[in-house]
């Protein structure tokens, strides 16, 4: 028995920290993330954008947009992340925070009037704000206002969405930086074998940075999406969709989608024993086409 989840859920390396949200130790290898002052920050931020002028209000995926469209981006022409070399596990962590970011809407719910955030991940592909999320994190019924939030508790808001696939489940967003700019990662040139170890940076339901490692278990074809997945055995969890998956090198080599929990047996509607959970992610070359553009506009 099969269940599939999406992920959505409802300073030492030199990144602009602000008080009460990082905290660091004095080590030079120690990072502590505060999860609850970087949940509250993002927030209040989310709520603060609802006066600004020029921040999307409503979902721009369900709203505006067909199913998949591209523009016509080109990849970034750098070799920033991994110049070639092989790099140490905390060095490619290092490298990956500073370009990880926590992405979310606000939105009000039918029981109350309070804003609440729904919050994700996603990853910074070019100094000037263009980051890579999942296609089904930017669409939302209800959402007032899409952000983006570093580690170091910077927020931006999303200004628009330049690229989208729903098979892919990718999105690519602008977000609103003015002058600032970002740190960001190396694309993979191309997908990476069976077997080769990858790392990922993501929020399993609300912990925020979390480094595990794993490999790339298989490529397969999605029958539902119609489109290919990478499987691999790095844990995440809920809260983790759009963050990155990373080669030996630190570059973006996939980025998390969804998982499947693979239980033994099922008695009436529950099912039990528990045996695996599958890690399925998209792999680096969809993220390419889309950005290259080679995915045509959808009637």
């Amino acid at each position: 028995m099969i269940a599939r989840f999406c992920l959505l859920v409802a300073c030492w390396f030199g990144l602009a920290s602000r008080p009460g949200v990082l905290a660091d130790e004095g080590a030079t290898s120690v990072f502590t993330v505060d999860d609850r002052a970087l949940r509250e920050r993002f927030q209040q931020e989310l709520e603060s954008f609802q006066d600004t002028e020029g921040i999307p209000r409503i979902d721009p995926l369900s709203s505006s947009a067909p199913p998949g469209f591209a523009s016509a981006m080109v990849l970034p022409a750098t070799t920033k992340a991994g110049n070639g070399k092989p790099l140490s596990s905390p060095e490619i962590y290092r490298r990956a925070v500073q370009a990880t970011l926590i992405v979310g809407r606000l939105y009000q719910c039918d029981k109350c009037s309070k804003w609440h955030s729904n919050l994700a991940g996603g990853v910074i592909l070019d100094p000037g704000g263009i980051v890579v999320t999942n296609y089904h994190v930017m669409k939302a019924d209800r959402a007032a206002v899409f952000g983006a939030m570093t580690a170091g508790g910077e927020v931006f808001p999303i200004a628009r969405v330049l690229a989208a696939s729903e098979p892919d489940d990718l999105a690519i967003v602008q977000l609103k930086t003015g002058d600032r700019r970002l740190e960001f990662l190396t694309i993979a040139p191309g997908d990476e074998a069976a077997g080769t170890e990858v790392r990922v940076v993501s929020h399993p339901d609300g912990r925020f940075f979390t480094y595990s490692a794993g490999i790339v278990a298989r490529y397969y074809f999605d029958p539902a999406a119609k489109a290919p997945r990478m499987q691999i055995t790095a844990d995440y969890a809920r809260g983790s969709s759009g963050c990155g998956v990373f080669n030996p090198k630190g570059e973006l080599t996939g980025i998390v989608s969804s998982t499947q929990s693979i239980y033994y047996s099922q008695d009436h509607d529950q099912q039990k024993n528990l045996q695996m959970v599958v890690k399925s992610c998209i792999p680096v070359a969809s993220l390419r086409k889309l950005l290259h553009g080679a995915r045509q506009p959808q009637p």
